[in-house]
């Protein structure tokens, strides 16, 4: 059994050690997600792999899981799977992240100790969609505008059609 992952940790250290990490975490350790949530039940799947690339510390990651939030068309829960990579390299300020390779996203390091659960909450919040839906119309009204919709854009393909206009004058001839 692997040990828990810590809360904080020194990254530098780590990329140095080549130190790798795959488990679960609680949903209810993610403060600011759990506020987006409507259950914190659960756990997320985290693949962590410190190291370095092309001559740069860093930390290659993946973050995933289902989250039960609100869908925005009816207001019901619904279950949301989410999936987020990243690629940092470690550097000591904004100036040397742009010197970066475009494979890497920057991460700038403050003090020796970094926030293990505050990268892996933000990366959970940006694979959030900006409103969740369910995939399909979810209630009765929806379900009729989505075919009338439907029925709009087949008339408006029909009507551009180019050669439209001569089956309609060949059925008026017949």
């Amino acid at each position: 059994m692997q040990a828990p992952l810590p809360d904080t940790m020194n990254f530098l250290r780590q990329a140095e050690r080549n130190y790798a990490w795959t488990g679960h975490l609680q949903l209810a350790r993610f403060q600011r997600l759990a506020e987006l949530l409507l259950d914190t039940r659960g756990e997320v799947h985290v693949s962590l792999a410190f190291g370095n690339s092309l001559g740069y510390a860093g930390l290659k990651g993946r973050i995933g899981g289902q989250l039960t939030v609100q869908c925005q068309r009816c207001l019901q829960p619904m279950q949301l799977q989410v999936n987020g990579g990243f690629r940092f390299a470690f550097v000591d300020d904004e100036e040397e992240s742009e010197l970066l390779p475009e494979v890497f996203e920057p991460y700038v390091l403050e003090g020796e100790e970094q926030s293990m659960l505050d990268l892996l909450e933000d990366e959970l919040l940006l694979s959030l969609p900006m409103v969740a839906m369910h995939d399909t119309p979810c209630s009765p009204y929806m379900s009729e505008q989505n075919r009338r919709i439907q029925a709009e854009i087949a008339a408006e393909k029909e009507a551009a059609h180019p050669f439209a206009a001569l089956k309609a004058l060949k059925k008026d001839l017949e």
